[in-house]
């Protein structure tokens, strides 16, 4: 029972770890910034680098907020089926920022349960767990990044509104999908740190406890 305890454990802490990856990531608007430059994104969009930015911060600050309002993008039109899914995108963000604080609250009060039991191995089994998850989802990506793409969309949404019509929904076409690759690779670096993190914290304190022990 305290094996399968420290397992559920660790994959909360795990979850935990991922969902902020993601949170931290889509805060970090700087990614989308340098892209604008490096992915030439003015020329693609033909907008100006203001317009670019104002209509980025709208999308992340909708997708995170936690109230509910109609998608209007600053200075861009959309259509029907684009608002739809862009809606449906929010809702994702929304879950996993719940699922986020969820597994958060769970971590820390198992973390300190069993900490003040000297027992630390949630840690090391969460950090192994982090590490499985981008190097799973690291191969494919790394293979072909597009199909990875198309297939993600084709899990997460129940229809198609997610292929845009430039002519109707022309914010389309400052979203490369480069953009979307350095994203994930964001997350998967701040999944990595994080694990190296918990697996140098589980071995200092098992040294600690060891020698406390003799």
């Amino acid at each position: 029972m305290r094996k399968l305890l420290n397992i559920v454990l660790s994959i909360f802490l795990a979850l935990f770890v991922i969902g902020l990856s993601v949170i931290i990531t889509m805060h970090i608007k700087s990614i989308y910034y340098n892209d604008i430059d490096k992915l030439n994104i003015e020329s693609m969009s033909g907008l100006s680098r203001e317009e670019i930015i104002e209509n980025y911060d709208y999308l992340i600050d909708y997708n995170l907020s936690w109230n509910a309002e109609e998608f209007e993008l600053p200075s861009l039109p959309s259509s029907p089926n684009g608002k739809i899914h862009f809606e449906e995108v929010r809702d994702i963000f929304q879950g996993v920022k719940i699922l986020t604080i969820m597994s958060g609250i769970i971590s820390i009060i198992g973390g300190v349960i069993y900490i003040r039991k000297r027992e630390f191995k949630f840690l090391r089994n969460a950090s192994i767990l982090i590490v499985i998850m981008p190097v799973l989802l690291a191969i494919p990506i790394a293979i072909d990044f597009n199909t990875c793409f198309i297939m993600f969309h084709k899990i997460m949404f129940s229809n198609d509104y997610w292929i845009f019509n430039p002519r109707i929904d022309p914010v389309i076409n400052m979203l490369p999908e480069t953009f979307f690759m350095h994203m994930g690779i964001s997350i998967l670096l701040i999944m990595l740190i994080v694990s190296v993190i918990l697996q140098l914290i589980y071995r200092r304190t098992k040294k600690l406890n060891y020698g406390n022990e003799k």
